[in-house]
C-alpha cells in the first residue's frame, strides 16, 4: 500500500509543482493557457520523450528531433489527422510553436522533413518507448481489478497484400488411414503453436502486420468490411491503455490475446482478464490463470446447439433472480466493466488523432497508433489524482 501511495504523490506532487512553478513562468510570456494548452503541458512533462531521442544520438543530435517529437504528440493531443495540418496549426498558434520547441515560423521544418524524421521515430518505436517507461514510472505499483481486451478496426488508404493461394485440402474417409496411406499432419492453429513460446516476441512472429482484408460483424449484427489493420489493446481501471500491438485486418482477435495478457501481466498487478466471446478458447483462460489472473470470458455458441440451450436456460434463470432482487452470478457485473476498453478505442478515434491516418506501411501505423495510446495513457493516469 506504501508504495501506490508514494507513486500517486509522486503524480501529485509533479502535477502541483508544475501548476504551481511552470505554468505562471509560461504564461507570463505567452497569455493565459486554454484547457487544451495546459493538457499538452502537462502531457508533454510526463512523457519526456527527449530522453530515447539523446539514447539514439549518443554524441550530436540530430537537428529538429526534440521539437518534432514533441509536435507529434501534440498531434495527438490537438486530435490532428494530417502533417499538413499539423505544420498549418504551428505556423498560426504562437503558444503551440513555443511549446513544441521553436521560437521562430522560418525554423519549423518542411513537410517533406517532418515525414522523413517520422519514418525514424517509426523504425526505432520511439511512441512505444515512452508509453512503456511511464507506465513502469509511475504505474507498475499500482493494482488494478481489471484488465480488459478488445480489438478494432483500422481502415488504411492502401492495397491490400494479396494473400497466396492455399491448395485446397484433400478429402480422406474417416477413420485410419489406409496401409501404405501417408497423410500430411495438421498444422496446429495459432493459439496452439504460441501456447509452447516463452517470449512475446516469438509469439507475435506468428502475426501478421500487412494490410489485410477485415470482415467482424458488429453489435448490431450487421457484417462490416474494411482495408488495413486492427489495433489490439489492453485496457485497466481509469480508461488506462498499458499494451497496445498493431496486426493485419485479417488477424483474428484470439492471435494477439496471449502476447497482450504476458506484456500486460509484466507491466502491471491486476485482478481479473475480461474478454468477449472472440476470445472464447481454454488456452486463454489457462494461460490466463498461469499469470496469476482470473479469466472471464463470454462464451461463443457458434453452431453448437448445446451451448445456445445453455446460454438461453441461463438469460432465464438471470431474470427469475432479478425479479427476486438476487444475483445469479457476479460474474456478469465484472464482466461489464470491458466497457473500458470500448470507451478508450472511441477516445483514440474522436479525440487523440487516430481516426483516419493517411500514412503506409505497417510502421508508421503502429507509431501514429502509439503516439495516440502515449498520451491517452498519461491523460487518464492524471485524472487517478486529479
Amino acid at each position: 500500500m506504501s508504495k501506490i501511495i508514494s507513486t500517486l504523490s509522486k503524480i501529485w506532487l509533479k502535477v502541483t509543482n508544475l501548476e504551481n512553478t511552470l505554468f505562471p513562468e509560461l504564461q507570463a510570456s505567452l497569455g493565459v493557457f486554454s484547457s487544451k494548452e495546459e493538457k499538452l503541458v502537462k502531457i508533454l512533462d510526463f512523457a519526456e520523450i527527449e530522453q530515447f531521442i539523446y539514447d539514439t544520438h549518443k554524441t550530436n543530435i540530430a537537428k529538429d528531433r526534440v521539437q518534432m517529437a514533441r509536435a507529434f504528440i501534440a498531434k495527438s493531443v490537438y486530435n490532428i489527422q494530417t502533417t499538413r495540418d499539423l505544420i498549418d496549426r504551428l505556423h498560426i498558434d504562437r503558444t503551440l510553436r513555443v511549446l513544441c520547441g521553436w521560437r521562430y515560423l522560418n525554423n519549423i521544418p518542411s513537410e517533406a522533413k517532418f515525414s522523413r524524421v517520422f519514418k525514424e521515430f517509426s523504425d526505432m518505436n520511439l511512441a512505444a518507448k515512452t508509453h512503456e517507461k511511464f507506465v513502469k514510472e509511475y504505474l507498475s505499483d499500482t493494482i488494478f481489478m481489471y484488465n480488459a481486451t478488445d480489438a478494432t478496426k483500422i481502415p488504411l488508404r492502401e492495397k491490400a497484400v494479396k494473400q497466396e493461394k492455399v491448395e485446397p485440402k484433400v478429402k480422406h474417409k474417416p477413420g485410419r488411414p489406409k496401409k501404405g496411406e501417408t497423410r500430411e499432419p495438421i498444422k496446429p492453429k495459432i493459439l496452439n503453436q504460441q501456447k509452447e513460446m516463452k517470449t512475446t516476441e516469438e509469439m507475435l512472429s506468428l502475426v501478421s502486420t500487412e494490410c489485410g482484408v477485415g470482415v467482424k460483424q458488429n453489435a448490431k449484427g450487421n457484417r462490416e468490411v474494411w482495408i488495413g489493420g486492427k489495433l489490439h489493446i489492453s485496457v485497466v481501471d481509469g480508461d488506462i491503455p498499458i499494451t497496445a500491438i498493431y496486426s493485419g485486418a485479417n488477424v483474428h482477435d484470439s492471435s494477439v490475446a496471449l502476447p497482450l495478457i504476458q506484456e500486460t501481466s509484466k507491466k502491471v498487478n491486476y485482478l481479473f482478464d475480461l474478454q468477449d466471446a472472440g476470445y472464447d478458447a481454454d488456452i486463454i483462460r489457462e494461460f490466463s490463470q498461469e499469470h496469476g489472473h482470473r479469466p472471464i470470458i463470454d462464451i461463443n455458441p457458434k453452431n453448437s446447439q448445446v451451448l445456445r440451450d445453455r446460454i438461453e436456460l441461463r438469460e432465464h434463470e438471470e431474470k427469475i433472480f432479478n425479479s427476486m432482487d438476487r444475483h445469479l452470478d457476479l460474474d456478469k457485473y465484472h464482466y461489464n466493466q470491458r466497457s473500458m476498453v470500448e470507451r478508450v478505442n472511441a477516445y483514440l478515434k474522436d479525440s487523440f488523432g487516430c481516426d483516419k491516418i493517411y500514412y503506409q506501411g505497417a510502421n508508421k501505423v503502429a507509431s501514429v497508433l502509439a503516439f495516440g495510446i502515449l498520451s491517452l495513457c498519461i491523460h487518464q493516469s492524471l485524472k487517478m489524482i486529479t
